[in-house]
């Protein structure tokens, strides 16, 4: 099933490796941006998004004083299927250095519109390369609910209200270290095991 979800979506760039799929007729394919935009909202931006939205701007999570820089950030991030960077994954947080597996922390990412600013979304790291660091997009959407590619990981420090969330599983960010927010949040290493299990029982992660 997962395989099959994964043959729907396309390459996240011009020059990127990704999962193939027929190549649309220019006028029909969609931009860079909007495909970025589809990963984070999906094809339709519902009710909570847009609730999310107001609740990030009043706690000041909108770079209104650098919007260019938030929109490079959220137009440079790549997606890849998760089992196309597979590697042994690994439970070690470094609070004190760079952002390591095990801990969260904060991206900019596509908002719901073409025009809306970019908004903060929270990401689970589970890897890195040198400067860029491999990671799963963290939600609050109760629409993941029993999805195959969503795992639960309840409430923690990644939602400031508290709600349950889930983490996707099926797609990892990629993500410049310069373009994170680091808060010092660690994911409890129970939960980030039973991450660990899916990717190596499902995507071939060591």
């Amino acid at each position: 099933m997962e395989r099959e979800q994964a043959n729907t979506m396309g390459t996240t760039g011009h020059g990127h490796k990704g999962v193939h799929r027929p190549a649309l007729p220019e006028t029909d394919r969609p931009g860079l941006g909007e495909r970025i935009r589809s990963y984070f909202l999906g094809t339709y931006g519902s009710p909570l998004d847009h609730g999310l939205s107001r609740i990030n701007e009043r706690l000041g999570l909108h770079a209104d004083q650098q919007p260019e820089a938030a929109r490079a950030a959220a137009y440079n991030i790549r997606v890849e299927a998760t089992e196309r960077v597979s590697r042994n994954i690994y439970y070690a947080p470094d609070m004190d250095g760079q952002a390591e597996p095990g801990e969260v922390v904060w991206i900019w990412a596509p908002s719901d519109g073409a025009d809306a600013p970019p908004r903060e979304r929270a990401m689970l790291v589970i890897g890195r390369d040198r400067h860029t660091i491999l990671g799963l997009l963290i939600s609050p959407n109760p629409r993941h609910a029993g999805a195959e590619s969503w795992l639960d990981i309840g409430a923690g420090e990644w939602d400031p209200a508290g709600r349950q969330c889930w983490v996707r599983l099926d797609r990892v960010l990629e993500v410049s270290e310069q373009g994170v927010r680091r808060q010092g949040a660690l994911f409890p290493q129970r939960r980030f095991d039973r991450i660990a299990t899916r990717l190596r029982n499902h995507y071939h992660w060591g």
